[in-house]
């Protein structure tokens, strides 16, 4: 999606060559212009087909589980409450509530990539008393942690807490802090909100 939406200008400025007189000269003068509307008017077949297909589209999309997270912050945090977790969820709290997020997927530099890493430390095998000290230093007050995250495995070595074996081997071989937290959250953080995907830690109990 990023090589369309970066690309398409370019596409445009390439296409809009072809009434070039310079670049096609070749091509008797009088039929030029009569071959480049000819050209659009074929192109156009397919472009009106594409996106009538597109409004043809009905649905709705629907996450109850993500709906309750966001339901939850709106009603029992501050507003200045600041959270922390994965990139596509922060994405909606901060759509959907106005919360203010350390990692945005939106946005990408080297700063926010390291912030990043730092953030995904709750899916690494470090002890929980070092993730929270990482998560107070950036200012959180709540990490969502979801099961997904800390478990899916796509193929061998893919999982999070194995990339993490890779970056931090000091620590490995240990369980994933997240799956520790998922069952049994104090002493160093407290579950405040729950449900089969999500689970609200607050940081600094």
């Amino acid at each position: 999606m990023r090589l369309k939406l970066f690309l398409t200008p370019h596409m445009c400025v390439i296409a809009s060559l072809i009434c070039s007189r310079q670049l096609f000269g070749w091509i008797v003068k009088r039929f030029h212009y009569p071959v480049v509307i000819l050209l659009l008017a074929l192109m156009s077949i397919q472009g009106i087909s594409n996106i009538q297909s597109q409004l043809n589209i009905k649905g709705e999309f629907s996450n109850i589980a993500q709906e309750e997270l966001l339901e939850w912050i709106n009603s029992s945090t501050k507003p200045n409450a600041v959270f922390a977790g994965a990139m596509p969820t922060m994405a909606s709290v901060k759509l959907s509530t106005g919360r203010p997020i350390v990692n945005h997927p939106h946005y990408e530099d080297a700063g926010l990539r390291e912030r990043t890493k730092r953030v995904y430390s709750m899916y690494s095998r470090k002890p929980a008393k070092e993730v929270k000290k990482i998560l107070m230093k950036m200012g959180v007050h709540y990490f969502i942690l979801e099961d997904g995250w800390c478990t899916r495995r796509t193929r061998t070595g893919c999982s999070m807490s194995e990339i993490w074996d890779i970056e931090d081997p000091s620590n490995a071989g240990k369980a994933p802090l997240c799956s520790i937290l998922s069952k049994e959250s104090l002493p160093h953080f407290a579950t405040v909100f729950g449900n089969n995907v999500y689970k609200v830690l607050r940081v600094g109990i």
